[in-house]
Parts: structure tokens; sequence; C-alpha cells
């Protein structure tokens, strides 16, 4: 009998442990400001410190004519799970769709996280990987495409490595 306590203790504590809530506090890797060219535009992305259960990233894609476009990527803590949303609007500031785009949590690790669209006209997934400090890959794969994005305090680029 004192078997079967010890191994329903030993269940119920990994239990415990793997059925935690996740943490935006998690996604702390992210942060930091990341640009470089693509398709003739200078891409920048800034992911602001996880706070109050979210992280925030301005994108802003610009050319010499001016900015293209800006977005609003936000991830909050929702039902014990992540969930991100994608809101894009023209140079003027309009949004390019009346709601925000919404995705669903798929896969995450130490310093890699990853998306699936639930909306219609979201990309199918999105996700964004840093295997090192200085290195930063985010992946479109709606467009299939894959941007490695190296990080230097003062001389920040990034430069597209192919397609996934």
């Amino acid at each position: 009998m004192k078997r079967l306590w010890v191994i329903l203790f030993i269940i119920s504590t990994v239990w415990g442990q793997t059925n935690k809530p996740l943490s935006v506090d998690s996604l702390s890797w992210l942060t930091g400001s990341w640009q470089g060219p693509i398709n003739g535009n200078i891409l920048e992305e800034t992911w602001l410190t996880p706070t109050s259960g979210t992280i925030v990233a301005l994108v802003r894609s610009t050319n010499e004519s001016g900015t293209e476009f800006v977005e609003i990527i936000h991830i909050k803590e929702l039902n014990g799970t992540l969930e991100l949303r994608l809101q894009l609007f023209d140079n003027s500031l309009s949004p390019a769709s009346p709601k925000a785009h919404r995705f669903e949590l798929t896969n995450m690790g130490d310093s890699y996280v990853a998306f699936k669209g639930i909306t219609e006209g979201a990309h199918q997934t999105l996700s964004y990987e840093r295997p090192e400090k200085d290195v930063f890959y985010g992946f479109n794969h709606k467009k299939v495409t894959q941007l490695k994005f190296d990080y230097r305090p003062n001389d920040i680029r990034w430069k597209k490595m192919g397609h996934c």
C-alpha cells in the first residue's frame, strides 16, 4: 500500500508540472530589435519585454517611397495556453482586415515557438526561433519564407536564407 501512495505521489507531481499554464514570460527570448532587407524593402521587427500576461511586437516595412505597412503582433496568455493575434495596417494606418488574425499555439521550446492560423486569410503558420544570442529566425508559411535575422546592438541586419 505504501508503494501505491509513492507511485501516486510521483504521478501527481509529474502531471502537475506538465500541466502548468503557459506564460508569455517563457517567450522573453523574443525581446529585441531586428531588421534587414526583404523583397526590396527593409523590415524592422521589435519585440517588447513580456509583461502583464502579454508580449507585443511592432513590425514595419519601408522602402524609398516610405512605409509600406505596419503590423502589430500580440501574444497573450489565454486558457492555459498562448494565443497570437496579428493586425496589419497599410501606410495610412488603415487596418488590412476588419479584425486581427488569430493563431493558436502548436509547438514551443526553450527558444522556439510556432502558431497555426485559425482565421480566414491568416498565414498558415508563423514561427520564431532564436538558436543563438545573435541569431533570430522568422518563418511565414503562407508565403513559404524563411528569414534569418542577425542581431547587432549597433549594426542590426538580417539575411534571407531561402525557403522552408
